[in-house]
């Protein structure tokens, strides 16, 4: 069963896909200094990797790529309804992006490392829209609380 619905997994051929079990496990160091990922039996094999913050960082990098190779030809999904886990403390950078005139928005993310995308001119204006109304939307409840009753 997928976990976000009651519906069975299927694969391409539209038939029904018993979850997998777990075949890799990954622990962090008490100190945080690394972390241990750990094959499990239904792996196959026997043994472990620890890695170094710089490794775990090109390991993902590396399964970003894999991970875009593999959706290249499938419809980017809708993000609504999407499980979105938000920063809230990081380094971001707005910069224009000469190909497409439009304006790179890159950050910092903990899980990832450093992540952007390219926003085109119509959607940098509809980002501001956006943002404006959420700026109106907030100092008007911050004047409306600040007003005596």
């Amino acid at each position: 069963m997928s976990p976000k619905s009651d519906k069975p997994v299927r694969n391409k051929a539209g038939k029904p896909v018993k979850p997998a079990e777990p075949r890799l496990a990954v622990s962090v160091a008490e100190d945080a200094s690394h972390a241990t990922l750990t094959l499990l039996p239904p792996s196959g094999l026997d043994g472990s990797l620890t890695l170094s913050l710089g490794q775990i960082t090109t390991l993902i990098q590396h399964l970003g790529a894999a991970r875009s190779r593999l959706v290249a030809n499938e419809p980017v999904p809708p993000i609504t309804g999407a499980a979105i886990t938000p920063v809230f403390a990081t380094q971001w950078a707005v910069q224009p992006e000469a190909l497409t005139e439009g304006s790179v928005i890159a950050f910092q993310h903990p899980a990832y490392g450093p992540v952007g995308f390219v926003l085109q001119a119509a959607d940098a204006e509809r980002v501001i829209r956006a943002l404006t109304n959420h700026l109106a939307m907030v100092h008007s409840r911050e004047s409306s609380q600040s007003k005596p009753s």
